[in-house]
């Protein structure tokens, strides 16, 4: 074993901090895992070392040098893991980390005869650790619970069809299990047998309970409300849907910047700046007054105990977390802290309408054939559109409701944004938009140039009819709308499908003065890069699309956010923000929660700040100790952490109380 390895083993990680959160809590980092526990060497040694610190004080009889003796020990025992932990950030090159600093002003104060300041700064510097590592733990662990919604055992059936009740962890693909009422789906599945109604709040959808009936797929953390099921189980606990709604707070909350960047300044010339107030401190005021060095030095020492920035940034990974978990109830899913930042910042929303503002499921509401019967049509353009995925094409299909002969597709090329063309039976079939029509050569009578939201069809190299197709707008969009004009947006921007004259009415009716029309998968993308040329200085630009407008890609947008379904809790789109349910208003709250975070974040920055500097000016006057600075910084650090969770009761509940009614 090295030496460096002896020093790491000693230190135990206790003064370390993982997930670049500034050395969240004074010993286990603020973003460890686990559930919180104790240390029973650390309270071992705290005990011996507050017990010799007692003799030596209080105990008269004791002759010379014994007191001193029994500081040092105690001083020992109590601060060895921080005196480690010095020498191996000094190996590391870390000169101004936590431990140094604290070792150096416990070394200063013995050294200039202040001895029982030195020892009662590391013993306090440890008990409050204990406190605020429990703190900070116990906070992570409370806020990470309200979105725990897996079912820890279940009822499997066996082979003679008997059912037995085991741990949810040892269930594997392809068993039989029993979801009886009253329990939730422990493992996403497939009905089998029964049907019943299920509550999936617990995952972010609030759109309603949904009916479960054999052939149906079921996600793991939905309640049921209804009859008991037997379902198949296709996926194991630890690839579920409840276990990745988990999953993706608790490590978006690890990625990205967990300090915000227009706080790196402060992060970086903090500690430094004070350490130099010290070494200030300590050459001038024996000079400039009557103060002795050991009393500088002593005034410098406590410096370096504030010096420590910890108690500054211990709450941000918290707040984060705690916002991210509030997000999470309300079906709001964050990538990660950039995306949270950058939220803050929006000033423009646009919208791509199709599967946003309205419900994404267009249906076919009349067929203008030419030269042949409406159903002959729709038969056609259901066989052209058989291997799409879009919404047109399953709402085209489901309009059909028969069979499709798919050994008479050939040839089948999808283009995005503008239709299909396919060979069907041998022959050239094209179902689109205008535009397709266009690039194909085909002519389409003035006459059925209308402002209808329409899908056109040819055959071979004639015109052969349209589908006109509605897609009705969201209950909600309006006020969804009205809520991000309250949010303070400079602008909101919709992009549509439709004709010019059916967009202008669709912007008129949603309150959206700037909308752009006749716009496809490729002219949407080219025109966010005009719009976020156009954003104020500081001002970031958000698109709203479904979860199908992406395709794992991102666009020019500053912040990209999807709205999809629950299945890209196993399947995500890739985007920053994802939104569940089919609420246009939860665009506006992931902006509120946002900003609450970040307001959040610099209270409670400057809350502890203020102490800090209190503790500063006392110390400089000399009218503090080593001790009392150390205690009342971890006081404001457990105050910070407490502040927190503030995060997820805050400005979450407030917009989506509305639809949590239903």
């Amino acid at each position: 074993m090295t030496f460096k390895e002896l020093l790491e083993r000693i230190t135990g990680g206790r003064f370390s901090c993982s997930g670049g959160c500034c050395g969240a809590a004074y010993a286990r980092p603020a973003c460890d895992s686990g559930e919180p526990d104790f240390d029973v060497l650390l309270i071992v040694r705290l005990i011996v070392s507050c017990a010799a610190f007692a003799v030596s004080l209080l105990v008269k009889s004791i002759p010379e040098p014994w007191p001193l003796v029994l500081l040092i020990l105690s001083a020992v025992v109590a601060g060895y893991d921080i005196l480690a932990g010095a020498v191996l950030s000094i190996i590391e090159g870390k000169y101004l980390d936590r431990t140094v600093l604290l070792t150096l002003s416990a070394i200063l104060a013995m050294c200039f005869g202040a001895n029982i300041e030195g020892t009662a700064l590391l013993l306090l510097y440890q008990i409050g650790g204990i406190f605020v590592d429990y703190a900070c733990t116990r906070t992570k662990h409370t806020v990470l619970d309200t979105i725990y919604c897996e079912q820890d055992f279940t009822h499997v059936v066996d082979d003679s069809g008997a059912e037995e009740l085991v741990p949810v962890d040892s269930v594997q693909v392809g068993e039989h299990v029993v979801v009886k009422p009253g329990e939730r789906v422990p493992c996403d599945c497939i009905v089998l047998e029964g049907r019943s109604s299920l509550d999936r709040s617990a995952l972010g959808d609030f759109s309603g309970e949904v009916l479960a009936k054999e052939g149906d797929e079921l996600l793991a953390g939905s309640l049921n409300r209804g009859g008991e099921l037997r379902c198949e189980v296709t996926s194991t606990a630890a690839d579920s849907a409840a276990r990745a709604l988990y999953n993706s707070v608790e490590n978006g909350a690890k990625r990205g910047e967990v300090i915000p960047k227009s706080l790196s300044a402060l992060q970086m010339y903090y500690t430094p700046a004070v350490t130099l107030l010290a070494i200030l401190l300590i050459v001038l005021l024996p000079l400039l007054s009557e103060v002795s060095l050991g009393e500088a030095v002593r005034r410098g020492a406590m410096f370096l105990v504030i010096a420590d920035p910890c108690s500054l940034f211990i709450a941000i990974p918290l707040i984060r977390l705690s916002s991210m978990c509030g997000a999470a109830k309300a079906g709001i899913i964050f990538d990660g802290c950039s995306a949270m930042d950058e939220a803050a910042t929006v000033g423009v929303v646009a919208f791509d309408k199709e599967g946003t503002l309205t419900e994404g499921s267009p249906k076919v509401v009349a067929i203008k054939a030419q030269r042949m019967e409406p159903n002959v049509l729709l038969k056609i353009a259901a066989h052209a559109l058989a291997y799409s995925n879009t919404a047109q094409a399953r709402s085209v299909i489901a309009a059909y409701g028969d069979t499709i002969y798919i050994d008479l597709i050939e040839n089948f090329v999808e283009i995005p944004g503008s239709g299909v063309e396919v060979r069907v039976d041998g022959i050239r079939i094209c179902v689109g938009s205008k535009d397709l029509m266009t690039i194909k050569g085909i002519s389409v009578p003035d006459s059925d140039v209308t402002e209808d939201y329409s899908l056109y069809v040819s055959i071979g190299d004639e015109y052969a009819g349209r589908l006109v197709m509605s897609d009705t707008l969201r209950a909600d969009a309006v006020d969804g709308i009205g809520e991000l004009r309250g949010c303070g947006m400079d602008s909101v921007v919709l992009f549509t499908g439709e004709t010019r004259d059916s967009a202008a009415r669709t912007a008129s009716a949603l309150g959206i003065p700037e909308y752009y029309s006749e716009c496809d998968r490729e002219k949407v993308r080219a025109l966010l890069a005009d719009v976020k040329q156009g954003c104020v200085k500081g001002r970031e630009l958000m698109y709203v699309g479904s979860g199908e407008t992406f395709a794992g890609s991102h666009t020019a947008a500053d912040l990209d956010v999807a709205m999809a379904g629950l299945e890209a809790l196993t399947m995500p789109v890739g985007t920053d923000i994802t939104i569940f349910g089919g609420h246009v208003d939860r665009v506006a709250l992931s902006i509120a929660i946002s900003r609450y975070a970040k307001m959040l974040s610099m209270a409670a920055l400057g809350g502890t700040a203020a102490v800090k500097v209190v503790l500063l000016i006392i110390a400089g006057l000399g009218f503090s100790t080593l001790w009392f600075s150390a205690f009342i910084d971890a006081i404001a650090a457990v105050g910070a952490v407490l502040v927190s969770i503030l995060a997820y009761n805050g400005e979450i509940r407030q917009p989506k109380g509305r639809h949590e009614a239903k």
